[in-house]
């Protein structure tokens, strides 16, 4: 029976059975119109009291009540709620009480509509990622509430209405909610996590959580720990700092006791709908070893390592004329491989060995078909070579700053206005492009310094002007016709001389602008074959054969722009070394490019009459197939395959060049692709006794194979072999609260999916040359996860090296979700890099600093 309606089912006044605090009544009048439904209602007129009772809602101003019964007070404003009850007096239904867009659900209430002060009991308020759940709560004001023994969660569960029992809470007493409009503040005395409402170890005699969307200053929490190279540590101690509503900052630093350490400043950024980055900057003191040892796993090392990233994204549609864009990675040659940080490990970043930066802005102008981009950039080398063949070989960094693109694309001088574009004079085409930098190749110790700026650096341009035309000749042959024009402009020219004492040459810089031209003309026709097959047996397993080939034959010419007329090759003398001198000419002349170190004058051709000739080739195969609805399936052998080479009827020696090779190919139905190419030297190769090296002689053989490479790679996954794919919609029954991935069968047995992937890459290079023996080198890369059940996942990434039989790489990784927490383990047990870590944290980002974090690295 209704605790609200008497025995004969009439409505009847309840008596308030919550103990409620007393509120002062204020005599004000009431400022907006009470609007109230409900299934029964009664009115006191000698008391101005209104009764409303089951599904009642009350209406006043951005106040709305919803409860079983209401009780209104039109003299004082009070209002008094409660919620639902069951035949033995238990609430059964909360009531809800609304303020503009915020929620509050408890079990009774009273609030005064003109003072807004109210109390209310067993209360649950959801807060931003979060709920706030009160046995008590006092409301003084609209931006001020007092609560007793307050639990505050982010278990999504729960939030969601999808269970009663969070898996765990921060429970603190008393407590103090803040609304200041745009955000929200929980206050409370000592606070205690407890899980499964069991206590931990985790107190704090206060806390401070911020609600809402806004960001909040505050202490970022340290973790300590200990390492077997740096000795114990705090990491991670710092603040968080919110600047304006588009920007933030967040500074930690790490502290080690043998007497390294690190500091680390971040940034993000954000602007809807223009843009949106982040910019990070590390320093590093990092100390490892034991001081005197010079040798050996516990040598002192001392290294001052830094790191410096920005990126920035503009949206494309906050203005599509101009872009600006930028990916910066700037850090000291050994800052991967030598921080004291464990994350480049995690990520697999401690094996880099290149790093590159670029800062882009791009113009396109309306209506014109010219475009430019200024940039800046930046590459790296992070490993050492090995050798110094060249002088400035330790110059691992190169930076361009600036560097200037200008494009216009091909526009048809000639050609109609309307209507196609008819003979060779319609279809002449021009296109142009600038190409302007300043390039600085330096080193760690001498990076912006008086050195890099006066002798490191380099400044050019290229000017390049493209014409083309085409035509087709009796209908089957593309002829096209081509010339290019080139310019280019330098800071500087070399002048070589010869020192006779060490018989070595001195290069020595002449500054100032200079300038050389060149141009070529190229013409070239090509065709297609078509050659086909067809089985007249209709039950034979290759119903056909379709084979394409397509030639082509070109012709290209430029001058001998060596030629010293031209003013671009000087010369300088040496003795001369010949094993019989002539009388009197005890010297030789040398003739060299004054150009070969400016920015974009590396190679000034010689005298071209090539012969430029090749063939692609494409195979396929109709093969009989009943399981397609057409009866047959087409099998590529060849997607593709290209042979090319040229004939330069100028060259004194060599006219031949060497033959390349490329092709491309599929198997499994066009799932796993294969990319291959080679290169095959035609003359002969004679070796001296005792060297490994040999030296080609102009004497066409049979061709050499003198590199080649492969590269091909899968990913697997449930669907791969055809296996049974996973149906929900065959089982009737699904799992509740943590099980929702299960499914029942009949006879109650649990099915889920086991999602799992596997991507497999194989890459393989020959490489001969002119040696005797050639070098190998092959890996298989492997990647592979998979989720033994729903809230388990399992990674594992490896490198066979299958030249030397050796593993170089294993990582293995297991991740758990653990409702509101997450759980993970990564482990790299073999190689220079070896290291564990496990993790188990809150999934909220409100809360992230709140996790267990055990990280260990044995040695570099």
């Amino acid at each position: 029976m209704d605790k609200n309606n008497d025995k004969n089912g009439n409505s009847k006044v309840v008596t308030d059975s919550i103990k409620l605090d007393t509120i002062i009544p204020v005599k004000e009048k009431i400022e907006f119109i009470v609007d109230r439904e409900s299934d029964d209602e009664r009115h006191d007129l000698k008391k101005r009291t209104s009764y409303f009772l089951r599904n009642s809602r009350v209406t006043y101003g951005d106040m709305s009540i919803y409860a079983d019964y209401i009780e209104l007070n039109w003299n004082t404003g009070d209002v008094y709620a409660e919620g639902k009850r069951d035949s033995i007096g238990q609430i059964t239904e909360q009531t809800k009480f609304v303020q503009g867009n915020q929620e509050f659900f408890q079990d009774a209430f009273k609030v005064n509509f003109k003072t807004k002060v109210g109390i209310a009991y067993n209360v649950r308020m959801t807060e931003g990622e979060g709920v706030i759940i009160a046995d008590k709560v006092k409301r003084v004001n609209d931006s001020v509430m007092y609560l007793h023994r307050a639990d505050y969660t982010t278990d999504t569960y729960f939030k969601d209405g999808k269970t009663k029992d969070p898996d765990f809470v921060l429970r603190a007493s008393p407590g103090k909610l803040l609304d200041n409009g745009d955000q929200k503040v929980l206050i409370t005395g000592p606070i205690n996590m407890r899980i499964y409402d069991i206590p931990t170890p985790l107190v704090a005699p206060f806390s401070y959580i911020p609600l809402g969307s806004k960001r909040s200053a505050g202490i970022l929490m340290p973790r300590p720990g200990e390492r077997s190279d740096l000795g114990f540590f705090v990491e991670g101690i710092g603040f968080y700092l919110p600047v304006g509503e588009y920007f933030d900052i967040k500074m930690t630093g790490d502290i080690y006791t043998k007497g390294s350490w690190g500091l680390r400043t971040e940034s993000t950024y954000k602007k809807n709908y223009k843009f949106s980055g982040r910019f990070a900057a590390n320093f590093e003191k990092r100390i490892s070893g034991i001081k005197g040892l010079t040798t050996g796993n516990n040598a002192y090392n001392k290294n001052d390592l830094f790191g410096v990233s920005w990126s920035h994204q503009q949206d494309p549609k906050s203005n599509p004329y101009t872009q600006f864009n930028a990916n910066v990675n700037f850090s000291s040659s050994k800052y991967y491989q030598n921080s004291i940080s464990t994350q480049y490990i995690e990520n697999n970043q401690v094996y880099t060995n290149n790093i590159n930066s670029s800062i882009t802005l791009n113009k396109k102008f309306r209506d014109s078909p010219f475009s430019a981009t200024l940039s800046m950039g930046h590459s790296q080398l992070l490993t050492q070579p090995t050798s110094q063949i060249i002088s400035d070989s330790n110059n691992n960094i190169t930076l361009t700053a600036p560097r200037l693109n200008v494009n216009m694309t091909r526009i048809y001088p000639f050609a109609p206005k309307a209507g196609a574009k008819k003979g060779l004079i319609q279809n002449l085409g021009l296109d142009y492009t600038l190409q302007a930098a300043n390039e600085i190749r330096t080193n760690d110790t001498d990076i912006f310094t008086k050195k890099m700026w006066d002798e490191q650096s380099r400044l050019g341009a290229s000017h390049r002007v493209n014409l083309s035309t085409a035509v087709t000749l009796a209908n089957y042959f593309p002829l096209s016709l081509t010339s290019t024009y080139n310019e280019t402009w330098s800071d500087q020219k070399i002048l070589r001389t010869y020192n006779p004492i060490n018989q070595r040459t001195i290069d020595t810089r002449i500054k100032g602008f200079s300038a050389y031209r060149t141009f070529n003309i190229n013409a070239s026709i090509s065709t297609n074959i078509y050659g086909t097959f067809i089985n007249s047996n209709k039950n034979a397993k290759i119903q056909g054969i379709r084979h394409v080939i397509s030639p082509n034959i070109g012709f290209s010419y430029n001058p001998n722009f060596q030629d010293p007329s031209w003013g671009y090759y000087s010369k300088y003398q040496k003795d001369n070394t010949s094993l019989v001198v002539p009388l009197g000419q005890d010297k030789e002349d040398v003739w060299y490019n004054q150009f070969e170190q400016a920015l974009y004058g590396t190679s000034i051709p010689q005298l071209t009459n090539s012969l430029n000739f090749g063939v692609l080739t494409n195979l396929e195969l109709k093969v009989k197939d009943d399981s397609d609805p057409k009866g047959y399936k087409k099998v590529k052998i060849f997607e593709s395959l290209r042979f090319s080479s040229s004939y330069n009827f100028s060259a004194e020696s060599f006219k031949l060049s060497p033959i390349s090779m490329s092709g491309t190919t599929t198997f499994m139905d066009r799932k796993v692709n294969v990319q291959f190419g080679g290169q095959f030297n035609p003359y002969k190769l004679e070796f001296e006794p005792g060297k490994n090296a040999g030296k080609y002689i102009d004497e066409l053989v049979m061709p050499r194979l003198t590199n080649f490479q492969i590269g091909t790679g899968y990913s697997f996954d449930n669907s791969t072999f055809g296996g049974k794919k996973f149906e929900p919609k065959n089982y009737k029954k699904r799992g509740e609260i943590r099980d929702e991935n299960f499914y029942f069968d009949d006879e109650n047995y649990a099915h889920f999916a086991i999602p799992w992937s596997l991507n497999a890459s194989l890459n393989y290079t020959y490489n001969k040359g002119t040696l005797r023996e050639a070098n190998h080198t092959g890996s298989i890369m492997l990647n592979g996860s998979v989720q033994p059940s729903p809230f388990w996942n399992i990674n594992v990434s490896t490198n066979y090296d299958f030249v030397d039989n050796k593993i170089t790489m294993l990582n293995l990784g297991l991740e758990r979700d653990l409702r509101s927490f997450r759980m993970s383990f990564n482990w790299v047990p073999m190689g220079r890099y070896k290291y564990y870590g496990f993790m188990i944290a809150l999934k909220s980002s409100m809360l992230s600093d709140l996790k267990y974090n055990d990280r260990s690295r044995t040695r570099f």
